[in-house]
């Protein structure tokens, strides 16, 4: 008995033409990507009798890291593209006691949701800052957001791969890296933040159980 390929010779080719369809469809990224490598940080464990100056406690790094990425680089860049579209809409920051909390069960549970998921969860905002969650799920659920494949896309995409995106990115390994040169940081501080950043997902992935 003939297989199915020998029975159609064209089937082979036919599924190439499938998977050069599916390959083909276009992925949008919220960053710039960089093909620039930053160094693998390994920080040495070492005992000092020194307090670390504040800007090097490394809770205190990864709440800058958090915020920088939410308020700075993805809302900047999701605001570009509404703009770009000609849309009148934006996107309000994410309230502080969001982007400063580095609580492991909390950041554990943000961490598979998707961006959207994230401005539609009310529990995310303390009473006084509903305005925001109100203003962003207005934006949300607008007609031009809905409409826009590029928007929808980004909009469904985990908080985790966008901030390894992110961390792979133009506005990270340049302009963010550059911005705390030109802040006058220390080599040391800034090769800290890298290695944090690299390791942010697995610090909340890997820790203490949600449940």
């Amino acid at each position: 008995m003939k297989n199915n390929i020998e029975e159609n010779p064209n089937s082979l080719e036919d599924n190439k033409n499938i998977f050069s369809i599916i390959n083909n469809k276009k992925e949008f990224s919220l960053f710039t990507k960089s093909e620039n490598d930053l160094p693998k940080i390994y920080l040495k464990n070492k005992r000092s009798l020194e307090r670390k100056k504040r800007r090097d406690n490394q809770d205190n790094i990864r709440k800058k890291l958090k915020r920088r990425f939410l308020n700075t680089a993805l809302i900047k860049r999701l605001n570009e593209i509404l703009v770009s579209n000609g849309s009148k809409l934006y996107f309000d920051k994410f309230p502080q006691s969001f982007v400063s909390d580095i609580v492991i069960k909390t950041n554990q549970k943000i961490l598979n949701k998707t961006l959207e998921d994230i401005f539609e969860s009310k529990e995310l905002y303390n009473p006084n800052e509903l305005e925001k969650y109100y203003h962003n799920l207005k934006v949300i659920k607008s007609e031009e957001i809905q409409k826009n494949e590029e928007l929808k896309e980004i909009l469904n995409k985990k908080y985790s791969d966008l901030f390894e995106e992110y961390i792979n990115s133009k506005e990270f390994k340049i302009d963010e890296i550059n911005r705390l040169r030109e802040n006058n940081m220390e080599e040391d501080h800034i090769e800290r933040y890298i290695y944090l950043a690299q390791n942010f997902i697995e610090f909340f992935s890997v820790n203490n159980d949600i449940n």
